[in-house]
């Protein structure tokens, strides 16, 4: 099934809150996957790189499973802190009084 609809000129996106996508996975799963297969290539390690990318895909779409497409960028935001949403208070700060 097409992942858009197409009149003529005009791209209907099918899902309009869908997550990026590379080739067939999720942007988060393709970068788990693609990371240590590169640093594989780098240190001359590709099959020990190759492997660890493929483990750490499956891990990510496990995690991600039956939890929204978006679980992974919100679980860096509350348990790393490492980015900042939009309209969110800052991630350590658990319980606000008043």
């Amino acid at each position: 099934m097409s992942s858009h609809t197409s009149l003529g000129q005009y791209y209907i996106p099918r899902l309009l809150d869908a997550p990026p996508k590379a080739f067939y996975w999720d942007m988060d799963e393709f970068m788990a996957m693609v990371a240590p297969i590169g640093i594989g290539l780098i240190l001359d390690w590709f099959v020990i790189g190759t492997a660890l990318g493929l483990l750490a895909g499956y891990a990510v779409a496990k995690l991600k499973a039956g939890r929204g497409a978006w679980y992974m960028l919100h679980a860096l935001y509350w348990y790393l802190g490492v980015i900042r949403l939009k309209s969110t208070p800052p991630s350590h700060i658990r319980e606000y009084i008043g």
